[in-house]
């Protein structure tokens, strides 16, 4: 019971873009707990000091939310049945700073310090959700017995308490060390997502955008719909450079960029994010279905030449003629690349596109079938049937789209 609770408040905040971490001597990446804040304003920081701290200050069977120095929240319990260790969640944030928390912040480390930790808010999570609290509440309460377990709110909670070492403000390194991380962390799940996406592989890069999730945006991205639509732009062109590089075809590219500018244009604030998941799973579907970089030049000519003209007369022969190589070479090349004849593949996706547009038009059979290249309207009605297990009209009585 006690591994399975744990195992569930790890995927409740991995599901929230929350950090997780065992305090157990001895205490090695505790500097990394709080995403590098205290190491960068304080080099001489005692992080043994800490992790003893935390091991005495949490007590047993408890529950504790604290809110730190920095308003930065956390909670943390001592892990039943392993000596010596707690389980500490976060940091995150309720909203934005105070006005007297950036006031201290100013008096204690001065303009360029206090911006360097304004930057340092833009790579931690908000949670404004009511329900958070009592979530991990739950789950935490099913460690101990019930008649034995508290919870318990403390600000300026000891351990966490926090007063800066003012040798080290006037370094150069320090005004740079915090939002230089921040940039990099946040590059980081950035290029993870393009990666997922240049592969095609949906998982991996929507969790790679929930991971994104905590990380919020200065200067130019934010505040007014210019600046949240400019941030969409952005992304849009890099996940059609991304798909680019999977050797999907510019006419497809073209599509499907022009379409979310035109939805990118028309969005409201609030659809910030559905939006961005939609664009990242339709680019990872086109890699997956257009993507040709697994094919030589050649058939990656032939394979986009008959994506693009499917209404077009095409035969072996001319399509051997357009790369300047000989029918049988290309037929066995074909068939050695993608594991399927030249002539099937044109069938295949001649029926394909006559599909979708059985399913969005109201042409006639005769009508879609030229416009896939089959002029013999009986041929294709009898290919059809082969392939998709029915006829076009009852195809399109089934799958209309309206």
């Amino acid at each position: 019971m006690q591994l399975d609770a744990l195992q569930v408040l790890k995927r409740i905040m991995a599901a929230h873009n929350i950090n997780t971490m065992r305090v157990t001597p001895p205490f090695e990446g505790l500097e990394n707990f709080d995403y590098g804040l205290r190491q960068a304003l304080d080099p001489q920081f005692d992080w043994q000091g800490f992790g003893n701290l935390l091991l005495e200050c949490v007590p047993e069977n408890t529950l504790v939310f604290a809110e730190e120095t920095f308003e930065l929240h956390f909670a943390m319990f001592h892990v039943p049945d392993e000596e010596n260790t707690v389980f500490l969640i976060g940091p995150w944030t309720t909203g934005p700073r105070s006005e007297e928390q950036k006031e201290w912040t100013l008096r204690m480390i001065g303009p360029e310090g206090a911006a360097a930790v304004q930057d340092y808010y833009n790579g931690v999570r908000i949670v404004q959700d009511n329900g958070f609290a009592a979530t991990i509440n739950a789950v935490v309460s099913m460690l101990f017995p019930a008649e034995e377990f508290q919870l318990v709110e403390q600000k300026e909670f000891l351990p966490l308490n926090f007063h800066p070492d003012m040798r080290y403000f006037n370094e150069p390194p320090f005004q740079q060390e915090i939002p230089v991380a921040m940039l990099e962390a946040r590059y980081e799940m950035e290029g993870r997502i393009l990666d997922a996406v240049s592969r095609g592989d949906a998982d991996a890069a929507m969790a790679a955008c929930h991971q994104m999730g905590r990380f919020t945006y200065g200067g130019r991205f934010t505040g007014s719909p210019y600046q949240v639509k400019n941030k969409m732009v952005i992304m849009n062109t890099l996940l059609r450079k991304a798909i680019e590089r999977s050797k999907v075809h510019p006419y497809y590219i073209d599509k499907i960029s022009a379409r979310y500018s035109l939805q990118i244009e028309n969005m409201a604030m609030e659809d910030e994010r559905k939006l961005l998941y939609d664009m990242v799973r339709e680019y990872c579907a086109y890699v997956r279905r257009y993507s040709l970089r697994d094919y030589s030049p050649v058939v990656q000519k032939v394979i986009n030449h008959i994506n693009l003209n499917l209404g077009s007369q095409l035969s072996l022969k001319s399509l051997a003629s357009m790369c300047f190589i000989s029918p049988s070479y290309l037929s066995n090349l074909f068939k050695q690349e993608t594991g399927t004849t030249l002539i099937d593949y044109i069938n295949t996706q001649r029926i394909g596109r006559a599909a979708q547009i059985l399913s969005y038009t109201d042409k006639s059979v005769a009508a879609v079938a030229e416009q896939v290249g089959i002029l013999d309207v009986n041929y294709f009605t009898k290919m059809f049937k082969k392939s998709m297990g029915t006829t076009p009209t009852q195809y399109r009585r089934e799958h209309r789209k309206k």
